[in-house]
């Protein structure tokens, strides 16, 4: 996928989501997971693919039981549960609910292996550079402040301090882990804040220097996408989604949902698949 535009790669990264947010459909949302499966397996391996297939499909089944607990609209009634029906209509609209909420985040995550923080700020500082600066850091700050909560952790478990595994012992581990990460990361803002007033930042006109341009395939594909994206909000709003009250019914559009969503996610799958082989099998001439 590196050898598009991280435009395309951010179309065809958005295409995707926006079916899973917008488009009821239990057969969209599913055909969404596994693409976004697929991606997460070829960027981070096997184990990594495992890990998230296992929380997709927990958080699939949680909601999925967890719904008609709380909802006990439907006609097909399963069971009762303290008077009140447990029905079929409700699961499944749980189910469906934890197959995209599963593949938004499925997605959400290869979303950031396929476009890169200096990406997402070279294309959105053309247009706001402060927003730019703020989506990049905030993408930046969540995985590097875990870590640091890790190292901290470690380091005071490796000092012998916390050995008290009572639930006292184990908050005050987390406050003082807590407490360690906060003035680290003032520290670091503090000091990036400094380092940007000394360059000025704000204060001039900034200039961008892109080496990659537009190509034709780019173009081509991010077309496809907002194209695929405005044709399947088109086919929900006509009634084409998933209906699951008063009774389960799928909509006339609901194989073309599942056809659009897979489509949106193709390309990203293809485009990773072909990397991976040419990586693994393609010798150097030599």
């Amino acid at each position: 996928m590196k050898a598009f535009h991280p435009l395309a790669r951010l179309a065809a990264t958005t295409a995707v989501l926006v079916i899973l947010m917008f488009c009821r459909s239990v057969t969209a949302a599913a055909v969404g997971l596994v693409t976004g499966l697929c991606c997460i397996g070829l960027t981070d391996g096997r184990k990594s693919l495992l890990k998230w297939l296992g929380a997709s499909l927990l958080t699939a089944a949680l909601m999925a039981f967890i719904d008609p607990l709380v909802s006990h609209r439907g006609m097909t009634v399963l069971l009762f549960v303290n008077g009140r029906a447990y029905t079929l209509e409700s699961m499944l609209y749980g189910l469906e609910l934890g197959l995209s909420l599963g593949g938004v985040t499925v997605w959400l995550t290869a979303g950031r292996r396929l476009i890169s923080e200096r990406e997402m700020l070279c294309m959105m500082g053309r247009l706001s550079p402060k927003l730019a600066l703020t989506v990049s850091m905030t993408l930046g700050f969540i995985p590097r402040l875990a870590e640091t909560q890790r190292r901290i952790r470690d380091a005071q478990r490796g000092a012998g301090l916390f050995a008290d595994n009572s639930p006292t012992g184990r908050m005050g581990e987390a406050m003082a882990v807590f407490t360690a990460c906060a003035a680290r990361a003032a520290e670091n803002a503090a000091g990036a804040a400094r380092s940007m007033n000394a360059r000025g930042f704000g204060r001039h006109r900034l200039t961008y220097s892109d080496r990659r341009k537009l190509r034709r395939a780019d173009i081509i594909l991010t077309a496809a996408e907002v194209l695929l994206t405005a044709v399947s909000l088109v086919f929900a709003a006509l009634g084409g989604a998933t209906e699951f009250y008063p009774a389960l019914k799928f909509g006339r559009y609901e194989p073309a949902l599942a056809v659009i969503c897979g489509a949106a996610g193709l390309p990203a799958v293809i485009s990773l698949a072909k990397e991976v082989i040419e990586w693994k099998l393609y010798l150097p001439k030599g």
